[in-house]
């Protein structure tokens, strides 16, 4: 064996690689469960795993030392695809990762303690350890924001992504044990091996650098999409305060002439026809007064323009909202979530094509969460991806609204049933 390795210094070896596995892969995953519980079911796996490998290590030690490794990672991706929220393809991509960083770590640290220590156990240990700390603190502080950025966009493309990452994984194990470890060949052979290692890690770079590149360019046109909505709402808006401020200027002129005509009717006597000219004017007054929804003035322009635009659609739409003007949400995340979720019913309404479409908002204040439920008509043929509806367009709006909700720990689910679609939002208020 390799620097004369003893039961004990393998018990040692493999509790590190569980503990390394299973660490490096928590880095790159999002965890089906809340972190208390996933940690306490990590510790849970990590302890059986020790027990079982301490246990076949002192009965057989001979199989042990030939199939630890591949049934330890057997076990392991069936372990971390049931923890995991990520594909199975994800999923395998990153413990074919992990494999190959943790193979970099035991070749480093055997050929380590072989050239400076004599070929020192423990010096092989300790190389080991150190190497661990510091790809934790890469991957912390270089590698997993990134990659969680990314992870989103990749979705379907994680197959060939696997693919790569497996099969640079297999051809990496048998160069370095066939004919025989590469430890105990010549040096031509170890600068092979360390060159595909060294090709295999820069292959791993250029993709994940080349598609993190990929998705800063989307989410500049996201931006730029972004702001074009927002742009065509402010737009709407300040074609709605032109029409009050014309409206104002009419009645102001109309004003006098309506003093004039009481005038004339008092002067002459006549009540009953002066009675029934306020009703008339009193009837025109209150359908041009705006109405008020609520007492955030954001909310009530966004609500007002849309009841108007629904209006003119034939779209019979009702509202029930009470937010107050001080809630923490900002003006511009207002528009986002509140302005396409109610855009996106309209264009709803007009493709259902019902012969009363409809459109029906509720939003209502409860334990500092503010919770926005729209529904409306549609043609029933909407499709789902992850819950998430698709469009034929970019599904910018969607986008916009997710990404906004963000900021305030937001939730929001998107439903179709009985021709009614319906898209619920809660966010939580500062």
């Amino acid at each position: 064996m390799v620097l004369g390795v003893t039961v004990g210094v393998s018990i040692i070896r493999n509790v590190m690689e569980i503990i390394q596995c299973c660490v490096l892969f928590l880095i790159m995953d999002k965890p089906r469960y809340a972190w208390k519980k996933t940690i306490s079911i990590y510790a849970v796996f990590i302890g059986l795993c020790t027990v079982v490998s301490t246990i076949w290590v002192l009965k057989h030690p001979q199989s042990y030392g030939k199939l630890i490794t591949v049934s330890f990672f057997a076990i392991a991706f069936v372990f971390f695809i049931c923890m995991s929220k990520c594909s199975i393809a994800q999923v395998l991509y990153n413990i074919s990762l992990l494999v190959f960083v943790l193979l970099w770590g035991i070749g480093m640290g055997v050929r380590g303690a072989m050239l400076f220590f004599n070929g020192n156990i423990w010096a092989d240990i300790l190389i080991r350890f150190f190497y661990f700390l510091l790809v934790v603190w890469l991957y912390c502080k270089y590698y997993r924001k990134a990659y969680l950025e990314i992870a989103e966009y990749l979705e379907s493309r994680w197959k060939w992504m696997a693919a790569v990452a497996l099969a640079g994984d297999i051809l990496f194990i048998y160069c370095s044990i066939y004919p025989q470890h590469v430890m105990v060949r010549g040096l031509r052979d170890r600068i092979i091996s360390c060159g595909i290692a060294v090709i295999l890690f820069a292959t791993h770079i250029i993709m994940l650098r080349a598609i993190y590149a990929m998705r800063n360019e989307l989410k500049v046109k996201e931006e730029m999409e972004y702001s074009r909505l927002n742009n065509a709402y402010l737009e709407r808006s300040l074609v709605m305060i032109e029409e009050k401020v014309e409206q104002a200027d009419r009645a102001r002129h109309d004003a006098r002439h309506h003093d004039l005509v009481i005038m004339e009717y008092a002067r002459r006597g006549a009540l009953e026809e002066l009675l029934h000219y306020m009703e008339e004017k009193a009837e025109t007054e209150e359908m041009e007064t705006p109405v008020r929804f609520c007492e955030n003035k954001t909310v009530n322009s966004i609500l007002s323009a849309y009841v108007q635009k629904a209006k003119q659609a034939g779209i019979k739409m009702t509202v029930d909202a009470a937010v107050s003007q001080d809630i923490g949400i900002k003006d511009i995340d207002f528009t986002a979530i509140l302005g396409n979720a109610l855009e996106n019913a309209v264009h709803g309404c007009i493709k259902a094509g019902e012969a009363e479409p409809f459109i029906d908002v509720k939003i209502q204040m409860k334990n500092n969460k503010l919770a926005i439920t729209v529904s409306n008509a549609c043609h029933g043929e909407v499709v789902f991806e992850n819950g998430i509806p698709q469009s034929e367009k970019s599904g910018i709006g969607v986008k916009s609204m997710m990404r906004s909700a963000d900021k305030y720990d937001g939730q929001l689910d998107f439903q179709c049933v009985d021709h009614v679609f319906k898209v619920r939002i809660v966010l939580k208020t500062p």
